[in-house]
């Protein structure tokens, strides 16, 4: 069985010193979340830090508690406390978390902070280095760790690496004001597998991939290199039978009740409540607890008929912060509820019941069973899943949930009263209809949103986050088989070298030369003629040059004199050693009148596209341009080519950051069965790139050696990583080493 690596900013566990040893007790994570199951089937090491956040640790220390920890299954990390203060308090939660969630104002950029940060990250890839073996899997959590996966990459390429990021991505617009944006993504590209609470954050990733490294993907694909990972949906659930199983046992008769019951019991009593609404999270300002007080006093103004009839409880559990803004947000929410129940409270009712303290699980399905409304109005959340513990608390499908639209957790339960958390007159409205709505319709509601969370419940997610880790390291397992390695080489330069008779199809851009931002710039280098000049002079070589380049560059780079057959502009034009350039059939152009305004319209509504005028086809680029703003106006513009050209008889190809409208069936795959003829030949190679080279591969006969440059979805039998190793092997094939 494959052994399981799990790595977070803590450990799972409670530590105590007492009596001069160590008291360790499990936490919630391992006893009561509902992945139990999940455990005992993988049996995970965990590595992350102990309780002790301002401690210096002695050699002695760090031997005890490393044995104390070891039948737990658990490896601490001990840095010095001023890198884990700096680290965690400074880089992870003052920069980091307040930008993440979009409270910019918020944000601290220090150097000092940083550099902790990495120190961190690296003092936990030494950690594991030291125990990690071949064959483990590393499931690397949230974003105190976001460095962690590259450099565990550089170091064991072998071992599959998952980051699952419990916060939201924020967009590149926000993420760009991050110094370390660059070394942020790297390390989290070092991953085979990321994971996202909704599909929002995987979006806003892939957008700052783009921007940042250029990179493109396909579906929720990344090629880096040879090395392949996916970016994926993952949304958190809860353990949803231990919340309904609690409730119930709540509302049955057997058991005594509990403090917490009294004293609901007493507070509904007391004030003779009707509604009693529940609101419970982190004092965080992402939470926002004072808006859920704001818009409880605003429900109070607008409908003063409820005054007395409904009381609110809030619960802000403590943070553990101990920053500034923290100390002024208690402040901020002890004024509020002050300020409301000195307003609006009577002698027997109580508007605002406010607890600034950790309950536990137990101890807050109680609480979510015995009320009838939960306000959950988090400014920014990546799931929270509050929201689901209330639903499945519910046991008899009573209940009303409202949430915020900006939770992840909105996703899946959009039967709640999804709210603006800043519209207080939209919330104090969901409150009244919260008030009023009929038991049927809240049953109708809550029953669909007890079976998703009945299914997806944390288990499976963590399941299917490893079964998705898995899926990718098979395909990047079936992409290495058709990698051109050294193996392979040798078997390609021999059957070349046995052969006598040989025809190589070789694509232009992307496979002999370097993509360049301008195209004029791309022109062959010294070491390209050499190579083409020595495979053109032997005799038994036919060399074909087959490109979506215009016959007039071509001939600029390449004379007619040369010994190599060119096909321009996908198959429209064609050169023989020594002729003119010839088409093989006629081709109407008239319809160029009708398509290049539409072009120059793009052209003006995208900064650093441009047209390129071929004698053919019409070629719109835009390598230059903002990648997203790029992508977006070539789907645009694709639609609308396809209305223009529905009875013009034209293709609109889609190559890379290029769309290219030419005459219908002309192509490279024609134009290489062209060449190819009735011919005999004992060996055949077809080189390219992008999908337009994908005729080529499909026109060429059985036993013929088809390569893509790049590890890109492909119907040719191999890939080859760039263009120094395509110029490599036809090196090779005439026994010369390339310089």
């Amino acid at each position: 069985m494959k052994r399981l690596l799990l790595v977070s900013n803590s450990l799972p566990v409670h530590i105590k010193w007492q009596d001069d040893k160590y008291l360790i007790k499990k936490s919630d994570e391992q006893t009561i979340s509902g992945l139990q199951d999940f455990y005992s089937a993988y049996k995970p090491e965990w590595i992350g830090l102990t309780d002790f956040e301002n401690h210096e640790f002695t050699p002695k220390d760090i031997s005890r508690l490393e044995a104390s920890l070891k039948p737990f299954l658990c490896v601490p990390v001990f840095p010095r406390a001023r890198d884990r203060n700096l680290h965690l308090h400074g880089f992870s939660r003052n920069t980091l978390w307040p930008l993440f969630h979009y409270f910019t104002e918020n944000v601290t950029y220090s150097e000092v902070s940083w550099k902790a940060y990495l120190k961190i990250n690296r003092l936990y890839a030494e950690k594991i280095l030291e125990i990690i073996k071949e064959g483990d899997i590393l499931w690397i959590h949230d974003y105190h760790l976001l460095l962690l996966p590259q450099m565990i990459r550089e170091q064991r390429p072998d071992i599959s690496i998952g980051l699952f990021s419990h916060v939201p991505f924020p967009s590149f617009e926000i993420f760009r004001l991050l110094p370390w944006r660059q070394e942020i993504v790297e390390g989290m590209l070092g991953a085979d597998l990321i994971g996202f609470q909704t599909y929002d954050y995987v979006r806003h990733f892939m957008s700052s991939v783009r921007r940042l490294m250029g990179v493109d993907s396909v579906f929720n694909r990344i090629s880096i290199g040879e090395r392949t990972l996916k970016v994926d949906v993952f949304p958190k659930g809860i353990n949803y039978e231990r919340f309904r199983n609690k409730a119930l046992e709540i509302h049955s008769n057997h058991p005594r009740p509990s403090v917490i019951q009294e004293e609901m019991k007493l507070f509904r009593e007391s004030g003779n409540l009707e509604k009693l609404i529940i609101s419970i999270d982190k004092l965080d300002y992402t939470k926002g607890i004072p808006q859920r007080i704001r818009a409880f006093e605003r429900f109070l103004q607008t409908y003063p008929e409820y005054q007395g009839r409904v009381s609110m409880i809030v619960q802000a559990i403590p943070s553990g912060e101990t920053s500034e803004s923290f100390f002024n947000l208690k402040s901020q929410v002890d004024e509020l509820v002050g300020r409301i129940n000195g307003n609006y409270g009577t002698i027997q009712w109580t508007p605002v019941r406010y607890l600034n303290q950790t309950f536990s699980m137990d101890e807050r399905i109680e609480l979510y069973s015995l009320s009838d409304i939960a306000l959950i109005l988090p400014l920014r959340d990546g799931m929270n899943l509050v929201s689901k513990e209330f639903v499945a608390s519910r046991h008899d499908g009573t209940g009303v949930l409202i949430l915020s639209e900006l939770a992840g957790a909105s996703k899946e339960l959009h039967e709640a009263l999804l709210v603006n958390p800043n519209d207080l007159d939209a919330i104090a409205e969901a409150i009244r209809e919260a008030i009023e709505m009929p038991e049927e319709e809240q049953i109708r509601r809550n029953r669909v949103m007890m079976m998703r969370l009945h299914r997806y419940t944390v288990g499976r997610w963590a399941n299917e986050f490893i079964r998705g880790l898995e899926s990718v390291k098979e395909i990047q397992e079936y992409t290495l088989t058709r990698k051109i390695n050294i193996t392979s080489m040798r078997k390609l330069v021999t059957s070349y070298r046995d052969s006598k008779k040989r025809i190589l199809f070789l694509d232009y851009d992307g496979t002999l030369a370097w993509f360049k931002k301008n195209p004029e710039d791309a022109k062959p280098d010294k070491n390209l003629y050499e190579i083409l000049e020595r495979l053109s002079a032997d005799a038994n070589n036919t060399i074909v040059i087959i490109s979506g380049r215009d016959k007039e560059t071509l001939s600029e780079w390449f004379d007619a004199k040369w010994n190599i057959h060119f096909v321009a502009e996908h198959g429209v034009w064609f050169r023989e050693p020594g002729n003119n350039w010839h088409m093989m059939e006629q081709i109407n152009n008239e319809w160029k009148e009708s398509v290049e305004p539409l072009l120059e319209y793009y052209v003006d509504r995208t900064p650093k596209s441009f047209i390129e005028y071929k004698n053919f086809s019409l070629v719109w680029h835009y390598r230059k341009s903002d990648p997203d703003l790029g992508l977006q106006r070539a789907w645009e513009l694709k639609d609308e080519l396809r209305t223009l050209t529905s009875n013009l008889n034209l293709e609109i190809m889609d190559g890379d950051k290029v769309l290219e409208i030419k005459y219908s069936g002309i192509n490279k795959g024609r134009a290489a069965t062209h060449k190819l003829g009735d011919s005999s030949y004992e060996f055949i190679l077809a080189v390219g790139d992008d999908w337009t080279d994908e005729f080529t591969f499909e026109a060429m006969p059985e036993g013929a050696y088809t390569i893509k440059v790049g590890a890109k979805t492909t119907k040719a039998s191999y890939y080859i990583e760039s263009v120094d190793l395509v110029r490599e092997m036809l090196c090779r094939f005439t026994k010369d080493k390339c310089k």
